[in-house]
Formats: structure tokens, sequence, C-alpha cells
């Protein structure tokens, strides 16, 4: 893979430290929520930051970098939903976003658009601790501290720090590499900057407490994470991880944290029974060793006295990572039959018993699954991804084409109908479907050269022809709208050279 250099890393720290979670603290600073909007509007609108988001989590997808796993992404997105009720930002405002990373971060884009590294969720020991990240991360969107930092810095320009972050996006680089450059801290900016961030890293600090608290998590997991953070800083001395670097934690912040808790009167901690579960899977699937992870889930199993669901779930996982399906369902199926209203347990079953060649055991699975789980997306998809895989192509149209939930929502139902119609030789239904996924997704270059590419090459009747004309147009409007005309025409030619 190609990795971002050393003077690129330094660009991107220089043009997005303003965006950046968890920063440089030194001193303890007192200071009350500030008014938000003008003068920050003189320099980045909320149209402005929103657009930027956009851009940034289309070249994160376009790379590979985001981990479009839909039962984890529901779990973050939900999570989020239910903190969301307790700031200014009702949950659309929001959108939560797996990076395949093992690094431990988090990071907020403009728009409320916020990066949560697969290493951070296994890193933290409960739903708390991983809610006063993304509280904390909520804040800085909830505040504009991207706009008011760059009003704090005469107007730094942000279409040109838009432009360095995704030109290193869009050069390639490995997942661990990126993402620690989008979160590489204030260091070598200016003392003005430094200082005018230390005082958004308290306000979100504080603000994600109460945001935590009021959600019914515990306050005091802020403060207990950092003290995890510490720690690792101590072992690790000089050779510190990047995180670590550009990420300190002092007992300055640590003392705030534990003061702003003890604010909050203690309640019950209410927290998710599947938390447990998708850190688990966050690990899995961010994993580059399956090997070495099958031994770590081997050894941390044979040390615990007792039941280790939550273990043998993550065991299962890479079992069937490794093909060997038959050993994952004797795992499964237990904990499916002793847990039977934790849906991640019924889908993992169900993937095992596909993946194994059970078709009839996995599809009355699902069908049940369905039946028990009405609301769950991830469960339909399962289904529908059943249909096509074992050649039931009219029915997985009939299927998906009738939940406009599917339909809508996840770009990868699109791909399923672009599948299923591309087995049926319906090359026009294909291509529309292909292209309306890559749409989805804010990749409109690659929208744009999929529909001229079936509109050149394609036998099409005068339905097909029609419809992906029109659809080419709106997806050249949409480029536009998104990047800008000679950003959007510099995107589709690069895109078809490969």
């Amino acid at each position: 893979m190609v990795t971002i250099g050393p003077t690129t890393r330094r660009l991107l720290t220089a043009a997005f430290g303003c965006m950046l979670s968890m920063s440089t603290l030194a001193a303890s600073i007192d200071y009350q929520v500030p008014t938000i909007g003008q003068p920050a509007d003189t320099y980045m609108s909320p149209a402005e930051e929103d657009k930027l988001g956009r851009q940034v989590v289309s070249q994160l997808l376009a790379h590979g970098l985001i981990l479009e796993d839909v039962e984890l992404n529901q779990f973050l997105n939900q999570l989020g939903a239910r903190l969301s009720t307790h700031t200014s930002r009702d949950a659309s405002g929001f959108n939560f976003y797996l990076i395949d990373s093992d690094q431990i971060n988090a990071f907020a884009l403009p728009g409320g658009y916020i990066g949560v590294n697969a290493g951070l969720i296994t890193e933290t020991d409960n739903e708390s601790e991983l809610a006063g990240v993304m509280g904390h991360e909520m804040a800085h969107v909830t505040q504009r501290h991207i706009a008011r930092s760059i009003e704090a810095t005469s107007g730094m320009g942000w279409a040109t720090a838009a432009a360095v972050l995704v030109a290193a996006i869009a050069g390639g680089g490995d997942p661990d590499a990126i993402s620690a450059a989008v979160a590489a801290g204030v260091t070598n900016l200016g003392q003005q900057q430094t200082n005018y961030t230390r005082a958004h890293e308290f306000e979100a600090d504080r603000l994600g407490i109460r945001t935590m608290a009021d959600s019914g998590f515990d306050p005091d997991a802020m403060a207990s994470f950092f003290k995890k953070l510490q720690k690792r800083s101590n072992l690790y001395g000089n050779q510190l991880p990047e995180i670590l670097l550009s990420h300190p934690v002092s007992n300055t912040r640590m003392a705030e944290a534990e003061s702003r808790a003890r604010d909050y009167v203690k309640s019950a901690v209410r927290e998710d029974a599947d938390y447990p579960l998708m850190k688990e899977r966050a690990r899995v699937l961010a994993t580059r060793q399956l090997s070495t992870l099958s031994r770590f889930y081997q050894q941390r199993r044979s040390s615990v006295n007792g039941p280790a669901p939550a273990l043998d779930y993550g065991y299962a996982l890479v079992l069937g990572r490794l093909g060997q399906y038959d050993d994952a369902i004797e795992l499964l199926k237990p904990l499916a039959d002793t847990y039977p209203t934790q849906l991640p347990y019924q889908l993992a079953l169900a993937h095992a018993y596909s993946q194994g060649g059970h078709t009839a055991d996995a599809r009355d699975l699902l069908v049940s699954i369905r039946r028990q789980f009405p609301d769950s997306i991830a469960a339909r998809l399962s289904y529908a991804e059943l249909l096509v895989n074992t050649g039931q192509h009219a029915e997985a149209r009939r299927f998906v084409m009738s939940d406009s939930a599917l339909l809508n929502r996840l770009p990868q139902a699109q791909e399923l109908l672009a599948q299923a119609a591309g087995n049926e030789n319906n090359l026009g239904e294909a291509y529309y479907r292909q292209a309306r996924y890559y749409q989805m997704r804010g990749a409109y270059p690659q929208a744009i050269n999929q529909l001229r590419t079936a509109l050149q090459t394609a036998n099409l009747n005068a339905f097909d022809k029609s419809r992906l004309r029109a659809m080419l147009t709106q997806a050249v409007q949409a480029c536009h709208a998104a990047w800008s005309e000679r950003e959007c025409r510099d995107q589709v030619e690069e895109d078809s050279r490969f």
C-alpha cells in the first residue's frame, strides 16, 4: 500500500488541526458556552461545513477507509441518536462512521460527520466510555469549533484545507496512516491556535459529560478513559503511538472531568446489552491478522472462569472469516438459544449457516429473525443477501423493492439489485442500480462513468436509455453541487483512467 509521506502529514496537521478530538491540554480554563453563529459564519457557513464534511466522507468511502458494516453502523448511530436528544441538534444533524483502523481515535468533521475508529471501541471497557468520547465529538459539532477556529486564525481557507485532505486520501494509503493524518493534532499550529483549541477541548469535555449524564450513562466514564490513556503514555515512554503524541492526557484534564462528573446526581446507568458484542465485532472486522486474533481469543477464553459469551461471539466471527463455518456454528448455536433476544447472535448464526452451505437453515432462521426483529434493517439486508446468493433473483428484487428503508437508506441494497439484475442479463437495470449505489455513497464521478459506459456500450431498450440519460443529468448536477464543476470534471477524468 502507498503511505502518506512526512510532507503531506505536516500539511494535514496544519490544515486540519482545528477538526480534531482530544487535543493538547496544559492548563485549566474556566469559560462559559458561547453563543454560536457570527462571526464564525463569516469564515465557514453551515452549508460550507456540510459540504466539506460530505466531501471527506465520500473520499473515505471511496478508498475503503470506512467499515460499511450495517450492524455496527446501526449500533453507533443509535447510540448517537440517544445522545443527540440531549444536545442542541437532533439525530438528523449527526452521522457516525466506523473507521477501518485499530488506532485509538475519533474525530469530528464539519457538518456533523463523526468518525469513530474501530480501535477506540475495542479500547473502551463499557458503553459509557464510548458515549463519553462520542459526546465530546458531538460537542465539537454543536459548538462549531471548526468555524470558530478558522475565525480565530484570521480565516484560514477551508476550501484549501479540504483540498489538502482530499488529495491525501485520493493519493492512497493504508487506513491507519490516513486516520493518523486526519487526527494528527494541533502541536504544529501557532500558539494562538493551540490556546484556542485548548478552550474548545475543555468546552467539549464539559458538554460531553453533560450529554452522557443526561442520556443515562456514567458521567465518571470520561475521566476513567482519560486515566487509561495516561497509563498508556507512561508505559510507552518516548516510543509513543501516534494517537498519544497527538492526544496527550494531562492530570489537569482528568481533574476537570472528575470535577464536572461530580455535578451530576448518581443514578442508574443504562447500557446496551449488545455493546460487548459490538466491541468484539469491531475488533474482528478491523484486524489484519486473523491468525493472531484467533490465538488472542483462544487465550482469553481459556483464562476466564465461567461463561464468556462476548468472547465466544468474537471467536466465532474469526472462525467464520477463516472459513471454519461448522466450528463457528457450533459456538453460535448455544449462544443464539441462550440469548434469543440479542440479535447479533442470531444474525451471526444465520450468516455462518449461509456461508457454510446450510441455506435451508439460514433461510428458516432469517425468516424467524425478521418476525422477531421487524425493525432491524440489518436482518432485512441479510435476508436479501441470502436470496441473491442462492439465485432467487426475482424474489430478491420483489423483497428489496417493497422495503423503502432498504431501498433508500442502504447503498448495499442497490448493489444487491445490480447483482441480481446482472445475473438475469438485465443490463439496463444492473447499470442503473450500480450507479444508484455510487450516488448514495456520494461517489458521483463513479456514477457518471458507470452511466456513460452503459449508454455507450450496453444493448439497451428505449426505456433504459431514457432512464439512464435522466440519471446521468442528475448525477452531473449533484457532482457540481457537491464539489465544483472543475473539481467534478477532474475527478471524472481521473476515475475514467482506471
